[in-house]
């Protein structure tokens, strides 16, 4: 999968869950970082490079929380100002994102080694 696709398949996905953890999914509580967190993961586990893994995860978190924080948000106060105010503490999002996919991917390689050593190990 191109780097793209990748890329924007993970914001929409972002953009779906934070819509739905909003209004719908756990009543807004904090049980939605639950699939939150199994989504950056999955994110992690993706076979590409990298950089495209932490392009998607930033752009994954960034855009989930935005969201969430805007369909939450149920006060009278103007629409400008709940855009702003999502956006601007949206910036926590791709931190706690990135941080959980660069953990899941270090996982992941050192699963890949030991498996590997011991499959060696094995045919030898």
């Amino acid at each position: 999968m191109s780097r793209t696709l990748t890329v924007i398949l993970c914001g929409a996905i972002g953009i779906g869950l934070g819509a739905l953890s909003g209004r719908i999914l756990f009543g807004g509580s904090a049980w939605n970082l639950i699939p939150w967190a199994i989504v950056a993961i999955a994110i992690g586990l993706i076979p590409t490079n990298r950089l495209t893994a932490l392009l998607a995860s930033g752009i994954y978190g960034y855009l989930l929380v935005a969201v969430f924080l805007f369909a939450a948000n149920t006060s009278n106060t103007p629409p400008a100002q709940r855009i702003l105010f999502a956006l601007t503490l949206a910036l926590i999002g791709p931190l706690c994102s990135i941080a959980l996919t660069l953990l899941t991917r270090l996982l992941r390689l050192r699963v890949l080694r030991r498996w590997r050593g011991a499959r060696m190990e094995r045919d030898r």
